[in-house]
C-alpha cells in the first residue's frame, strides 16, 4: 500500500514533522463491521452498481437478503484490477439522488481514497452542504476521519467549516482539526494562526483551546501564536493560551519564561494562576526569573505576592532576604503576609531559639593536618641522650688493692671529735 505524502498546497513539498504518524487511526483503515462483509466478492461491483436488485447472504448464522446500500460498504473489499470500477461505483452512490446511498457512500469514503481518491474529496465537499441532514451528518462524521489522513486534499473544506455558522458543523470541524493536530501539528499551526486573526472573539478562542495539545511541538510558530494569544483583546483566547504554558514549560522552559512576564501581570485571575502553577516548574535561579520572582513580590495578586516571597529565601543569601523583607513590610498590608514578611527578617544566629543559635556556634569538623606543616613543631636536629637505664644489674663487688688500704694519721675514724 503507497503511502499517502502531505504537501504544503502553496509550495507543493512534502510537510515534514519530527513526531511519527500515530496508529490510532483505525476507523480510517478498517470500515464497520457488517452483513455486507459476507457478499462474495464476485457479487459485489454488480449489486452496487445495481445490475441486480438483491443477493441472499448468510450472516451471524442468519439468512439476510442484501440491497445496493449494503454493496457500497463492501466496496472497500475490492482489490486489485477491479479497484478502478469499484471508484466508479462509488463516485455514483457519492452523487445519487437518494440519500441512503449518499450516507453508504461517505461511509467507504475514507478506505477506498486510499487506493484511488481522484474526485471523493469534491464529493465531500459538496455533501458537507447537502439538504439532507442525516448527509449532512455523515459527512460531517467523515471529515473528522479523513482530515488527519489526507490534510492537504482536505485544507479547503476544513477552512470553510470551521467558519461555518452552523454550530453543529463547526463544532465537527473542529474536532477534525484536533485530530490533525496530533498528527500532522504543523498543519494544525497553519489553520491556528488564521483562525487568531478572526475578529469573532469565539472563533479565536476555539482556535487557541488547541494549544496545550501541540504545546508537546517544539516549534517557532507555536511559541508565537502562544505569545500573541497571551496578549488578545479576548480574555477567553488569553485562558486557553495561558493553559498551554505548563506543558510548554517541560519542553521549552526558556520561552515559557519570556511568556510568563506577559501572563504573571495579566487582567484576568485564572491566566496570572495558569502563569503561577507553570512558574513551579521551573529553574527559579535563571536571570529572568529572579527578576520575576522579585517583581512578583509587589504585584497586586495576593497569592502571587505569598508565592514569590516564599521563593526568596531559594533566589537570594539571608541578609539579602531580610533587606528585601523589611523593604515590603513597609508597603504590605495584608496580616498574613506581613507575618510571613517578619518571619524572613529574623536573624537566627541573634534572634533564634537555644538550639537555633548553638547551630551556628557549633565547632567545625576536625581536619586531619599533613605532617610538616607549619602547625606542626619542626624536628630536632640532634637527638637529646638518652637517661641512664636504672633498671641494670649492679657491677660485682671488687675486692680491695694496695692502693686502697690506708696507714697512720691518713686514716681518719672520727674518734678524735668525740674526745
Amino acid at each position: 500500500m503507497r503511502e499517502y505524502i502531505a504537501r504544503d498546497p502553496k509550495t507543493g513539498k512534502p510537510l515534514h514533522t519530527s513526531r511519527k504518524r500515530q496508529h490510532g487511526l483505525d476507523l480510517a483503515y478498517k470500515p464497520g463491521e457488517g452483513a455486507w462483509d459476507a457478499i462474495p466478492l464476485d457479487r459485489i461491483l454488480p449489486l452496487a452498481r445495481g445490475d441486480i436488485e438483491m443477493e441472499s447472504v448468510t450472516w451471524r448464522e442468519k439468512e439476510r437478503l442484501l440491497r445496493r446500500v449494503d454493496a457500497i460498504r463492501a466496496l472497500p473489499r475490492i482489490r486489485g484490477r477491479d479497484q478502478q470500477e469499484s471508484h466508479h461505483a462509488l463516485e455514483s452512490a457519492l452523487s445519487s439522488l437518494e440519500p441512503r446511498l449518499r450516507i453508504a457512500g461517505l461511509a467507504s469514503l475514507p478506505y477506498c481514497a486510499l487506493q484511488h481518491s481522484d474526485k471523493l474529496f469534491e464529493h465531500l465537499h459538496e455533501l458537507l452542504d447537502d439538504v439532507d441532514l442525516d448527509v449532512q451528518k455523515a459527512a460531517q462524521k467523515c471529515l473528522i476521519i479523513v482530515a488527519p489522513v489526507f490534510p492537504s486534499v482536505t485544507e479547503e473544506t476544513l477552512r470553510r467549516e470551521l467558519r461555518s455558522g452552523q454550530k453543529k458543523r463547526q463544532s465537527s470541524a473542529f474536532e477534525a482539526l484536533k485530530q490533525v493536530s496530533d498528527t500532522w501539528p504543523e498543519v494544525a499551526e497553519l489553520h491556528i494562526d488564521e483562525l487568531i486573526r478572526e475578529e469573532e472573539g469565539e472563533l479565536r478562542g476555539m482556535a487557541a483551546a488547541l494549544l496545550p495539545r501541540l504545546a508537546k511541538h517544539k516549534s517557532a510558530t507555536l511559541w508565537d501564536l502562544v505569545g500573541w494569544c497571551l496578549q488578545d483583546e479576548a480574555v477567553v483566547v488569553r485562558r486557553h493560551a495561558a493553559r498551554a504554558l505548563m506543558p510548554l514549560a517541560d519542553h521549552a522552559p526558556k520561552i515559557t519564561q519570556i511568556a510568563l512576564e506577559i501572563a504573571f501581570f495579566d487582567k484576568d485571575e485564572k491566566v496570572r494562576n495558569s502563569a503561577l502553577k507553570a512558574s513551579k516548574k521551573l529553574d527559579p535561579n535563571s536571570f529572568r526569573m529572579q527578576r520575576l520572582i522579585t517583581d512578583g513580590t509587589r504585584h497586586s495578586d495576593r497569592s502571587i505576592r505569598i508565592s514569590c516571597i516564599k521563593m526568596l529565601p531559594i533566589i537570594m543569601v539571608d541578609a539579602e532576604v531580610r533587606i528585601q523583607a523589611s523593604e515590603l513590610l513597609h508597603q504590605e498590608t495584608d496580616p498574613e503576609i506581613r507575618a510571613l514578611l517578619e518571619e524572613l527578617m529574623i536573624d537566627e544566629s541573634l534572634e533564634g531559639t537555644e538550639s537555633e543559635k548553638n547551630a551556628f556556634l557549633a565547632p567545625a569538623e576536625k581536619v586531619e593536618r599533613d605532617e610538616g606543616s607549619l602547625a606542626m613543631p619542626p624536628k630536632p636536629e640532634i637527638e637529646p641522650p638518652k637517661p641512664k637505664d636504672t633498671s641494670r644489674t649492679p657491677d660485682p663487688v671488687r675486692r680491695p688493692s694496695q692502693d686502697d688500704i690506708f696507714y697512720g694519721d691518713d686514716f681518719d675514724d672520727g674518734t678524735d671529735d668525740l674526745i
